[in-house]
């Protein structure tokens, strides 16, 4: 019987690891929603007025890689009206998965540099997330 409790010992040892590195990059058996995930930033003046940025970049500040979402025409007209420009979306859940980066939004109009704002993200196996940052920007004198 001590021979018995003492296999049964050493095998859920065995079985009993904090090694979840196969665990942590294997999506397959996980089931995601069809929803696609944008983060996105509103970008204000002082009095709550929606600030039109006449271009945005988004940085990866890891390896220095432009990650910015390219808009298309009637999308940006609508982001300028509303002061709303996306961050990080669910198209970077595979490059990302299971990852936080930092990442940098830099807003501007009539070249000047208006918005310079650091932000940490992340994506699981289906979704993108936001860890860090204020995503409501109010600018002093746009």
């Amino acid at each position: 019987m001590k021979l018995f409790v003492a296999l049964i010992t050493v095998l859920l040892t065995l079985n009993c690891s904090d090694n979840d590195t196969d665990d942590a990059s294997n999506c397959s058996d996980v089931f995601c929603t069809e929803e696609f995930r944008t983060i996105t930033v509103s970008v204000k003046d002082k009095d709550g007025v929606a600030v039109a940025l006449d271009s945005f970049k988004v940085v990866d500040l890891t390896n220095g890689e432009n990650i910015t979402l390219d808009p298309s025409g009637s999308e940006y007209e609508w982001m300028t009206k509303n002061g709303t420009y996306p961050l990080f979306s669910d198209k970077y859940v595979a490059k990302y998965r299971n990852k936080e980066i930092e990442i940098n939004l830099q807003g501007y109009v009539d070249d000047k540099l208006l918005v310079d704002s650091d932000f940490t993200v992340g994506a699981d196996c289906c979704h993108v997330a936001l860890i860090e940052g204020d995503t409501d920007i109010e600018l002093a004198n746009p």
